[in-house]
């Protein structure tokens, strides 16, 4: 008989997506005989639960990171959870526990704690009975995450497994593959290869920034801060993103025409625009970091929202493996004393290289297959 996984997640958030994806394309690439359903909780939600729910999210986190910060810590409490996860049952578990019963997976993998809200809260035994998983997408854990009915936790470090003790999660429990990401960031690249393929010059740092949290404006000072005390000396991959007005400020900037910038909009080859980059400055999100540190890509780090970001980058500081700075003018002060020593920055990828997990979703693919054939 066929084995089943379901994949869940909950669209408040590109990192639980993307490391949804990962796992669902670890299972097609290794056990292909598996059939998988991957699936977004929230499409299974009234209207204005999905409004609130993924608008809401995108809307706090990036205009009132502040409110979020409280909002993260606010509800660190299982007491005062209580209210949100009635409302969310009211909101889904209608449309939802019918698809599980429907699909009858042999093991589900959550990247969210959505679902296993609604899952614990069922009270039909084909529902409750089934093996399930919690994938903890940061590198710091939110008692959110700890639910009576998930069987395993999928961590990223020793640590988040302490962190989730704290909370009613037992040791053998955690299983600490890394968060998910993507198998083309486990990929051996050649450097060379792509320095030539980009046009970047292999005897130069490259400086990696990838847009979201950098208006033009405050790129223009980045740049020209660098290049004030480097000029020749370093080169820069600047990416946009879907941030179309940013990529056509770049394309007519003067800079461009200096040959040391190169800029993308949305790109599908970040795993070789970071095996060609000495440095990055970008977000500090559970996938994105790991993403990095696969790579052994060494982080700038300004812009963090508080909360699930802040448990990432007290990590990657205290393991040597990224800078953070508190301004556009800390960035430039740090990347200027990085590149005037190379050393630093040696030392930087190999702290990156330690505890960079590159085949974090086969490895998760791995344990459920020893629990299901």
């Amino acid at each position: 008989m066929t084995k089943k996984v379901l994949i869940v997640y909950a669209s408040g958030g590109m990192g639980h997506v993307t490391a949804a994806k990962a796992v669902e394309e670890a299972f097609k690439n290794k056990y292909p005989a598996v059939e998988t359903k991957n699936v977004d909780v929230i499409d299974y939600a009234n209207s204005l639960y999905k409004k609130i729910f993924v608008d809401g999210y995108n809307f706090v986190s990036a205009k009132k990171p502040e409110l979020w910060g409280w909002l993260y810590h606010k509800f660190n409490d299982p007491s005062v959870q209580k209210l949100p996860s009635l409302l969310s049952r009211l909101a889904i578990e209608g449309k939802f526990i019918p698809l599980i019963k429907d699909f009858k997976p042999d093991f589900i993998v959550a990247t969210h704690p959505l679902p296993m809200v609604l899952i614990s809260h069922s009270k039909e035994k084909n529902v409750i009975d089934i093996a399930s998983s919690l994938v903890v997408t940061d590198f710091g854990c939110h008692s959110f995450w700890v639910d009576p009915e998930v069987n395993y936790y999928f961590v990223a470090t020793d640590s988040v497994s302490k962190c989730l003790a704290n909370y009613g999660a037992k040791s053998e429990q955690f299983v600490v593959t890394g968060i998910p990401i993507e198998l083309k960031f486990s990929q051996d690249l050649d450097r060379q290869a792509i320095d030539k393929k980009l046009g970047l010059v292999p005897e130069l740092p490259t400086v990696l920034i990838v847009g979201g949290q950098f208006s033009f404006a405050a790129l223009q000072k980045i740049y020209h801060g660098i290049q004030k005390e480097h000029a020749k000396a370093v080169q820069f991959i600047v990416v946009a993103g879907r941030d179309k007005a940013l990529k056509l400020a770049l394309e007519n900037l003067n800079i461009q025409k200096s040959g040391n910038v190169k800029t993308f909009g949305f790109v599908s080859n970040m795993q070789e625009l970071m095996t060609a980059s000495d440095l990055i400055f970008s977000k500090a999100g559970g996938l994105t970091v790991s993403e990095c540190m696969a790579k052994s890509l060494p982080m700038v780090i300004n812009k963090v929202i508080p909360g699930q970001e802040e448990d990432n980058v007290n990590y990657l500081v205290s393991k040597g493996a990224a800078i953070k700075v508190d301004n556009f003018a800390g960035i430039v002060e740090a990347v200027n004393d990085l590149l005037d020593n190379p050393e630093k920055i040696k030392k930087m990828k190999e702290a990156a290289g330690k505890i960079g997990k590159p085949n974090s979703a086969t490895e998760l693919a791995d344990f459920v297959m020893n629990k299901i054939k």
